[in-house]
């Protein structure tokens, strides 16, 4: 029987916060994911087409460009839009919910997180 290696997944954590993102990074490396980081919206795009991330864990609220920008940014790449998208949000009401779907969010995770929540909510997100 041949063995075989599951490819770990990529993910592209997007966070201002430098104290959320180490959370965030932290959380998706214990779970067994590789992890890219971005501070900012301005290299984003570079870098999904640079690394090609299995997905993007993204906050919404930042400063300069929004999430909400971005994500209509990703969307019109041709070689980008079929990229899966979270949203690490406070934006929590279901008018919220359904502005980040609209946007094109494939689904979102609240703020604050819980690390396991966080690891299996991720985790799920990719094997659906």
């Amino acid at each position: 029987m041949a063995d075989t290696v599951e490819k770990t997944r990529t993910i592209l954590v997007v966070e201002d916060n430098v104290l959320m993102r180490k959370l965030f990074v932290r959380c998706l490396e214990e779970g067994g994911f590789t992890v890219i980081e971005a501070s900012d919206a301005g290299s984003v795009l570079a870098l999904m087409r640079e690394m090609a991330p299995d997905l993007v864990v993204m906050d919404i609220v930042m400063p300069g460009l929004s999430g909400l920008d971005l994500i209509r940014q990703i969307r019109a790449e041709t070689d980008l839009a079929a990229t899966p998208v979270l949203a690490v949000t406070n934006l929590a009401t279901p008018a919220d919910k359904r502005r980040l779907a609209e946007a094109g969010f494939d689904g979102h995770v609240s703020k604050p997180i819980k690390p396991k929540e966080f690891q299996a909510s991720v985790a799920g997100f990719l094997t659906a």
